[in-house]
């Protein structure tokens, strides 16, 4: 008789075969999705496996090159997605503007009266910068969140924080809307996942319990947007700046710019821009590939912004190297940076300098293409810099 025949399968006489403890058994790929009314145990897929981790490795790589960056670069970094995010969102709500547009308002130098649409998404870039000068942790309980609305002292005309909420929504209604859209037991199942699954799945959730109709979409994406540093995967806040040289827009009068508490490094709505029909957090099926591919082309987005911001550091500190003890460059330079518009007048005034000085050094860095002429101007021309 063969050897082999202990072998066979279904032998009764075959010794009984044990596991070597040296080869476990490989473990399972797959996660849970935590989704409203999904399963426990539901599996990734391989594409969202594989978006997630490319998104949370641009996540981290960007967060990582905005705190080695300068305090300068990371605040126009911060000040230019904002523009760029508000604008994003008003597209989600409907209200279509140009971003250009939305910036020369936002910085008061629109040489024309803006139009409806325009006038609209205004209060949302007001929406953007607030948001992202809080720190996270006072943004996910209903309290605290409704408390922001009824502050006055740092609130500009026309500001609401549920800006794109319907108009036929009673205060009783919204606030049992908020307490089960931040109820602290949906909460504590979000933080068990990735932190960009959990921010999916917040979005989600913040459209199954309607509150995109009673507190507005564009603050459950700004929530979103805020949920990996709330999980901790980014930094929530960074080293604070004094002093007039960061000060920020006119329409947003507030003792702490949002450059100063970091912001959020996640903008959701840029990576909606071009796939608008991809934005349905109300359909479990296909929802959380499509925030992860969203994630990717923001977070891209972002990184491009800042290379750009770091190569026009290094060539503005060449323009502007001091030849005297007296030379105002660096401050010159920091300010182009920081700020997403910047006038004659406006950097006169926050360096202390003369109306003309102020227009002959922009229109020399202007000639030698350090900084970008935007208002189409030949009189009160307004520059940037990316």
């Amino acid at each position: 008789m063969s050897e082999d025949w202990w072998d066979v399968p279904g032998n009764p006489y075959a010794p009984a075969q044990t596991r070597s403890p040296a080869s476990p058994e490989p473990p399972s790929l797959s996660a849970p999705i935590p989704q409203e009314g999904s399963a426990p145990d539901q599996p990734y897929t391989a594409a969202e496996l594989l978006a997630l981790e490319a998104a949370t490795a641009a996540l981290v790589r960007l967060d990582c090159g905005l705190a080695a960056s300068s305090r300068a670069v990371a605040a126009g970094w911060t000040n230019r997605m904002a523009i760029e995010e508000a604008a994003a969102s008003a597209r989600l709500n409907g209200v279509l503007i140009d971003t250009a547009d939305l910036r020369l308002l936002a910085w008061d130098s629109l040489d024309r009266a803006p139009d409806p649409d325009l006038a609209q998404a205004l209060p949302l870039y007001d929406l953007v910068r607030r948001i992202a000068a809080r720190h996270p942790r006072h943004l996910y309980t209903p309290r605290r969140l409704a408390a922001l609305d009824r502050t006055r002292l740092t609130r500009s005309t026309g500001f609401s924080l549920w800006n794109g909420a319907a108009d036929d929504v009673e205060a009783e209604e919204r606030w049992a809307v908020l307490q089960a859209a931040l109820a602290p037991d949906d909460l504590t199942r979000l933080r068990a996942a990735p932190a960009l699954t959990g921010a999916a799945g917040f979005l989600a959730h913040w459209h199954q319990v309607r509150a995109d109709r009673s507190a507005g979409a564009a603050l459950g994406r700004l929530l979103a947007a805020w949920w990996p540093a709330r999980q901790g995967l980014v930094t929530a806040r960074r080293p604070s700046l004094d002093g007039p040289t960061f000060e920020g827009s006119d329409t947003f009068v507030s003792p702490t710019h949002p450059a100063f508490a970091g912001g959020p490094v996640l903008m959701p709505s840029i990576g909606f821009l071009g796939h608008a029909l991809e934005y349905r957090p109300d359909r479990q099926e296909g929802w959380l590939l499509a925030f992860l591919n969203a994630a990717i082309r923001s977070l891209t987005r972002g990184e491009v912004l800042l290379r750009r911001l770091r190569v026009a550091e290094v060539r503005l500190a060449e323009a502007l190297r001091p030849r005297r003890s007296t030379s105002r460059g660096p401050q010159v330079a920091a300010f182009l940076l920081a700020q997403p518009v910047v006038t004659s007048g406006r950097l006169a005034h926050a360096l202390d300098m003369s109306g003309t000085a102020a227009r002959t050094l922009l229109d020399g860095l202007h000639r030698d293409r350090l900084v970008l002429e935007i208002s189409g101007r030949d009189a009160y021309r307004a520059y940037m810099v990316e």
